[in-house]
């Protein structure tokens, strides 16, 4: 790609002279016209081959001036030529017929010639805004970044933002491609206001752009975020540019810059702030993630993961009827790591869609070993709904040879896409190997009633933040309340996660809650002392009625 741009370039410098440069080319021309003619004549004439090396002048006049410059050149080349013997020895003349064929035949060739390089230059053009710049925007693209500096001191001191477009999928999903093109456009046009002499903008994906910036202040950088986050009116449409940005200053590699800039970005975006400037604390956090995501590939295969089980009691009977798994990494070196150390890292990669498939092989091994002993107990496992559209996993619950009534799928509302069609679909066709899902964390997320009213969930389980003092805080009591409300409308099972002591669990069951859950029964517990739990906890509620 260096060599493309590079020959690009040097075509450039000699495509169509400008100011000073015409007339150097225009003598340059004519001293080559003037050179051919004295060889042509020290050779002994037009007769002889060396007349053929006038087309050096004429391509290099249709390349400078064009078709026009061709014709022009090749007219005057004709004409001197006409005064040049045909044979310098006996000095005969040419005929005029001779000299005015070959006039025509240059004027010819140099048009022809001018046309092709005119083909020839656009086609160069079009290979390079097609390499070098995005189809939507016209702006520099990665690879023209990659190539834009060729020496380290190039960079010394300057500061890349990275800007991506986090809603990009919702807004093609929503209004379409065309909409979503107007939109990028629109968003690029504000970014090359902000943009001052001192920046360079760059179109690197479809839903990010990076400004290159030879300085940064928080205070001006701020407001000029502020612009950017600015409804964006396409038509009768009024479309919010979600945007997760991050900012790094150049230390050593242009790969390193990018990498940083990248790294701020992730953060800015996970602990929603409006940006993130790079620091060592993030870059720490950086390794870690690495280590840990290096790490987990062996830890599946050697059974480095445990399964623990916490149960959930249904408020109206008092009995444990379903339980949800819940994972325990058993690390050889740091001990027990808690799964919201590892799980965010493992759903950003392939690896969920492995270890998904283990969990649910696994859940159900387990299940039906219970039932071997007269033991049933409904299993909810915390799913990405993105893993539910992997072929491997769906060919692990379509070749389970038993009934899937057993299985529940918990989907946290960050895991879900925006493509609600297409998500409710794979539900429906779950549902009807008997599997139930239930909205996990409902409350903490931004979109949970679009969900609820798009897609066919059965439970609504409503986060322990606002179960664990909903007994002594008026606030928290009235949002489980509605809560409970709007999931009795929509005709759905409601589980409150985080019961801790029975002033709750019996505010709960006065409010029509179906299943409470949290150590108000017990803490998690591996597979056997669960299963003696839940027999002899049950066994309890049945005598004490």
């Amino acid at each position: 790609m260096q060599n493309t741009k590079f020959f690009i370039k040097l075509i450039k410098k000699w495509y169509r002279p400008q100011k000073m440069d015409i007339l150097y080319s225009i003598l340059f021309v004519f001293i080559l016209i003037s050179t051919v003619l004295g060889i042509v004549y020290l050779t002994g004439g037009t007769k002889y081959v060396y007349i053929q090396l006038m087309y050096i002048p004429l391509v290099l006049a249709a390349f400078h001036f064009g078709y026009l410059g061709g014709l022009f050149f090749g007219s005057i080349a004709g004409y001197l030529t006409s005064f040049v013997p045909l044979d310098v020895a006996t000095m005969e003349m040419q005929s005029p017929e001779n000299w005015i064929y070959r006039l025509l035949f240059f004027m010819i060739v140099g048009t022809a010639n001018g046309f092709i390089i005119d083909i020839i230059l656009k086609t160069l053009k079009d290979i390079e805004k097609l390499t070098f710049y995005n189809r939507i925007t016209n702006i520099a693209n990665r690879k023209c970044f990659d190539t834009f500096f060729k020496e380290k001191k190039h960079l010394s001191g300057k500061y890349l933002t990275l800007f991506e477009i986090e809603n990009f999928n919702q807004i093609l999903n929503e209004y379409g491609n065309f909409i979503l093109e107007d939109f990028i456009k629109n968003l690029s046009l504000n970014l090359k206001k902000l943009s001052q002499d001192e920046v360079e903008l760059f179109h690197f994906r479809d839903n990010t752009f990076g400004l290159l910036m030879d300085s940064y202040s928080p205070y001006s950088f701020e407001k000029k975020i502020d612009i950017l986050k600015q409804n964006i009116s396409i038509g009768n449409i009024l479309i919010y540019p979600e945007l997760s940005i991050g900012v790094a200053k150049f230390v050593d590699t242009q790969e390193r810059l990018l990498q940083n800039a990248e790294i701020a970005r992730a953060y800015a975006r996970t602990n929603l702030f409006s940006y993130y400037y790079f620091n060592d604390n993030i870059n720490k956090l950086h390794d870690k993630k690495l280590s840990i995501l290096n790490e987990l590939p062996a830890a599946i295969e050697n059974n480095q993961f445990h399964l623990y089980f916490h149960p959930k009691i249904e408020l109206k009977t008092g009995l444990i009827s379903s339980a949800e798994v819940l994972i325990r990494w058993v690390h050889p070196v740091e001990g027990i790591i808690s799964p919201d150390l590892f799980m965010p890292y493992m759903e950003e990669t392939n690896l969920i869609n492995t270890f998904t498939n283990w969990l649910i092989k696994t859940s159900l091994e387990i299940q039906e070993g219970w039932e071997r002993d007269g033991f049933f107990m409904k299993l909810a496992l915390n799913t990405p709904i993105a893993c539910l559209k992997n072929k491997s996993i769906i060919n692990t619950l379509k070749n389970y040879d038993k009934s899937l009534k057993g299985l529940e799928f918990e989907i946290l509302e960050r895991n879900l896409i925006e493509d609600f069609e297409e998500i409710s679909s794979v539900m429906r066709c779950l549902k009807k190997y008997g599997i139930t899902f239930a909205l996990d964390d409902y409350g903490t997320g931004f979109s949970a009633i679009s969900y609820l009213r798009n897609l066919p969930f059965d439970k609504l389980k409503i986060d322990q933040m606002f179960i664990k003092n909903m007994n002594i805080d008026s606030k928290d009591y009235n949002i489980v309340k509605s809560s409970i409300a709007l999931g009795k409308s929509m005709e759905l099972k409601i589980i409150a996660e985080g019961v801790e002591n029975i002033e709750t669990f019996n505010l709960l069951k006065k409010l029509n809650c179906d299943y409470a859950q949290g150590y108000f029964s017990t803490k998690p517990l591996k597979s056997k002392k669960f299963k003696t739990f839940c027999i002899q906890y049950n066994d309890y509620v049945k005598t004490s009625r």
